[in-house]
């Protein structure tokens, strides 16, 4: 039976996301009338926290965001106090004090098990593909580890061990931190043991409320703003990034790691973030946006990838990242659903305004999945389109001509929409956003050099190729072989390409034994440093 609080949570769900003067005024009376009407443990309160989250990042005025902030702390008070009486929570992700249980990669539950502002602990082994037996033959001392010889199931393997259920989790992590210096074989072992955890939130910055980007200049919003000129938002120059001392580095670091943690989700640029590559930029009507590269062990071939978190208000709204290999970035974006219904284009805007003005990128690439490839709603929602709207292009050049075809056909009958038949067509290429010019070379198009370089002069010995290649780049450069760990990985990477592409060149050469230096450090002087590269005669002609 629906109540009063069900009935006008129902009311304020009509009318909250709209900014004209009718809506503002029925939406605040909604706000204060609620806070009035006692709160209930249902799915409706789920639904009332998405408006408030909504509205904190899109207030209209200073009393809104007064009015906000007064129910969502009388809602974390209201949640705080059932949990410490036992009763059973609403299931949404997000809210204060209330726990959910799922599964992060180690390096992330390890992070989380050192929160102070809240607590982990281990639920259940779930749709694991590898047994603890095999998992703790690689870790174990040799003292213990003929424990893994019987066969035993998780728990009694456990229970041999003397590890009680209250420190399986610790012990788990323990264990696989052995293994640290082996982080990809790291995660795959931990994934395939299918570690669940419960995650439980004891203060109240550990929710999606309050957890937020300090220091943002307040944007009070009283319209959408749909028509603007895309191009040139994208090209304006970037005010400079906010100064950050190492406490406030830090506290923004937790703010995007927990971002994604209260959503269940994960990111390799936010689980091992480089807090030296963080930069923050206060933009536009509320805008801010946190990009971020990866620690040095996590970064990955030639290209960059460099995350992001975007923010309305100090509120977490957006995430993604791009791929980037010197002018040319692979593209994503998400936007957590109580935000939707905002202005989507004109934060996708601002976001590729950051990475074309930090990077020089002038060519972005968007996987068809962002908008319907294996995705059902980007289909429902026509999402090719919104994509289309702010200049992307399909890459295929058949679908090109159908979508400038469709696009004539929807602008002559403005109440037609596109077909799902015609939307899954369009799914068959990526779509990019050109400045203009020969779109850039591709990894693709190096890394097909490098195999078959390996195969034809190598026989397909590809230790044999590193060292060669490593020897005749070292013999050019005339550096020797470097002390670093993290440099020595990226001259084998990087040897491997100048032999590939024939790399002679005293400036090729050069360009590539900085980038050696840098790319352990430092992503933007990488960055600068490969566009660079890319650009010389002898790997702008190698493009196919």
């Amino acid at each position: 039976m629906k109540t009063t609080f069900d009935t006008m949570v129902a009311g304020l769900q009509r009318v909250y996301s709209r900014f004209d003067a009718d809506a503002i005024a029925d939406t605040r009376e909604y706000v204060r009338r609620l806070q009035r009407t006692p709160l209930r443990g249902t799915a409706t309160l789920s639904e009332y926290h998405e408006c408030l989250l909504f509205l904190r990042a899109h207030p209209s005025d200073a009393d809104m965001v007064r009015l906000v902030d007064a129910s969502l702390t009388r809602l974390a008070t209201f949640l705080r106090k059932r949990r410490s009486g036992h009763a059973e929570a609403p299931d949404s992700v997000g809210l204060p004090f209330v726990s959910q249980v799922t599964r992060f990669s180690h390096d992330c539950v390890r992070w989380l098990s050192r929160h102070p502002h809240c607590a982990v602990r281990f639920e259940e082994f779930a749709e694991a593909t590898l047994d603890l037996n095999a998992v703790l033959r690689l870790t174990l001392t040799t003292l213990e580890r003929s424990e893994t010889n019987a066969e035993l199931s998780n728990d009694a393997l456990l229970d041999v061990l003397g590890v009680r259920p209250d420190r399986r989790l610790a012990f788990l992590l323990a264990e696989l931190s052995r293994l640290d210096g082996s982080p990809y074989i790291k995660d795959q072992l931990y994934d395939a043991l299918g570690v669940m955890v419960r995650v439980t939130p004891t203060h109240v910055d550990f929710s999606a409320a309050f957890n937020r980007l300090p220091g943002s200049t307040p944007f009070y919003q009283s319209e959408r703003i749909r028509q603007f000129d895309a191009a040139a938002l994208i090209d304006r120059t970037l005010p400079s990034a906010r100064r950050l001392n190492t406490a406030a580095r830090e506290h923004v670091v937790r703010v995007i790691r927990n971002t994604m943690t209260l959503t269940s989700r994960e990111t390799d640029p936010a689980t091992y973030l480089d807090a030296r590559s963080l930069r923050v930029f206060d933009l536009d009507r509320g805008v801010s946006v946190a990009i971020y590269g990866m620690t040095h062990d996590r970064q990955l071939a030639l290209e960059s990838y460099v995350g992001f978190t975007a923010f309305r208000n100090g509120m977490p709204v957006s995430y993604g990242g791009a791929w980037m290999l010197g002018e040319r970035a692979d593209f994503g974006m998400n936007i957590f659903e109580p935000y939707r219904g905002g202005e989507s284009g004109y934060l996708m805007c601002q976001l590729l305004r950051v990475y074309h003005r930090m990077f020089d990128v002038r060519y972005f690439e968007v996987d068809a999945h962002q908008f319907g490839l294996d995705n059902p709603e980007g289909i429902d929602t026509g999402a090719f389109w919104f994509y289309y709207r702010y200049g992307f292009r399909p890459v295929d050049p058949a679908l090109a001509v159908l979508a400038r075809r469709e696009k004539s056909r929807l602008a002559a009958k403005p109440l037609a929409r596109s077909t799902r038949k015609t939307l899954l067509a369009l799914t068959g290429s990526s779509v990019a956003l050109s400045f203009g010019g020969r779109a850039p070379i591709s990894l693709y198009q190096i890394t097909t050099r490098v195999t078959r370089m390996v195969q034809r002069h190598f026989g397909g010995d590809r230790p044999a190729a590193e060292r060669e290649c490593v020897s005749r780049f070292l013999a050019a450069s005339g550096r020797s072989r470097p002390r670093d760990p993290d440099q020595r990985a990226a001259l084998v990477e990087l040897a491997m390409v100048a032999g590939a592409l024939r790399v002679t060149d005293a400036a090729g050469v050069r360009l590539l034994a900085e980038m050696v230096e840098a790319k352990p450090v430092d992503v933007y002087r990488y960055q600068r440093l490969l566009s660079a590269f890319l650009s010389t005669p002898r790997v702008a002609s190698s493009r196919q």
